[in-house]
């Protein structure tokens, strides 16, 4: 999974007059749960029907130091974008549709830029780690904390056991299958957009890739590589530094991610798993991903369901239609098969 650090927030940016920053504005509820190793986690249950006995849609999200919302101040106006998937609320009749807080980050962060316009992107730029979310941010605490907040729920609402969903977007994706071997309380595991194999392979195969196509030679690709290597080699050398980052994570959260790979958890489990890839996904490349089917093949295992959309890591298609280029959205097919898979 290559990692463009901005890609996560703008997937599902959303600009509104209203400024909704809290909760309730998304029909969520605010919990806490307070760990003494895993600090207070953060977690919004859908509030539609809440006393009501419901199967469980336990979404994680991409990466990144992100609030669920960014209240972003002008001089002239204001707008918020979403880190989360909203459309996942519009499941609410159907499910407890639960969400999580990366350590240390509140629901909603304000940023006040002194300009008259300005993007997503440059108020993001301005959006500094916590120093909590740089010291506990990783793999461990993803699996550890949404466990947790998965056991609150059962014990706390009126669930139903048969159906438990663990969906997890880009980022999110790599965690759930381990999370789903943590905790047996999970009956379907739902990977969307993801990855399959050591993220940092991707940058490898993403190089050779560029020689292969002549952008660039096989010297520079090689030298490219030797220099990945080494970076590489760096990160495992020193898993648990918070200081130092590459491509937009601190060393912790790469050897974190990059020494437990999905493959290895997802080939363990023998629950119902739904996997997604986009053929233009830059983010996240096909080519890791259907690993994961040949290796189910070779194993023989038969609780894999595949889908292929010609899309990119947003789930959108770039068409040339009546001359123009149009962009075409496959989340709701998406979502559509998902809940076929579900049968639901």
């Amino acid at each position: 999974m290559r990692f463009r650090l901005l890609f996560f927030l703008l997937m599902y940016c959303a600009v509104s007059q209203s400024q909704p920053t809290q909760p309730a504005d998304y029909g969520l509820q605010a919990f806490t749960i307070h760990d003494n190793s895993l600090g207070t986690i953060r977690f919004y249950v859908s509030s539609k029907d809440i006393g009501k006995k419901k199967p469980v849609l336990l979404a994680l999200d991409g990466s990144g130091q992100y609030p669920m919302a960014l209240f972003v101040q002008l001089r002239k106006g204001s707008f918020v974008a979403n880190s989360f998937d909203q459309g996942l609320l519009e499941l609410a009749d159907k499910f407890h549709v639960v969400m999580i807080s990366k350590p240390g980050i509140n629901f909603c962060d304000t940023i006040n830029i002194d300009k008259d316009s300005a993007s997503v992107a440059d108020a993001v730029a301005l959006l500094p780690p916590s120093t909590e979310y740089r010291q506990r941010a990783g793999f461990q605490w993803r699996i550890a904390a949404a466990s947790r907040v998965l056991d609150y729920v059962y014990s706390h609402f009126p669930v139903n056991k048969s159906k438990v969903v663990a969906y997890g977007y880009s980022e999110g994706a790599q965690v759930v299958p381990g999370l789903s071997v943590a905790n047996k309380k999970i009956t379907h595991c739902a990977c969307i957009a993801g990855s399959g194999l050591n993220q940092f392979y991707d940058f490898i195969t993403a190089v050779r890739m560029k020689a292969a196509q002549g952008a660039i030679s096989p010297q520079e690709a090689q030298q490219q590589v030797d220099s990945l290597f080494a970076q590489f080699a760096a990160i495992y050398a020193a898993p648990h530094d918070t200081q130092r980052e590459w491509e937009g994570h601190s060393y912790q959260r790469w050897a974190s991610f990059c020494s437990d790979i999905p493959m290895d958890n997802l080939t363990k489990l023998n629950i119902p798993i739904f996997m997604t890839a986009g053929t233009n996904d830059a983010s996240s490349p096909i080519y890791g991903l259907e690993y994961v089917k040949l290796e189910f093949l070779r194993l023989g295992k038969k609780n894999l369901t595949f889908r292929v959309y010609p899309t990119d890591h947003s789930f959108q298609e770039m068409k040339r239609v009546n001359g123009k280029d149009t962009v075409i959205s496959h989340k709701q097919e998406m979502t559509a098969d998902m809940m076929k898979w579900l049968k639901m």
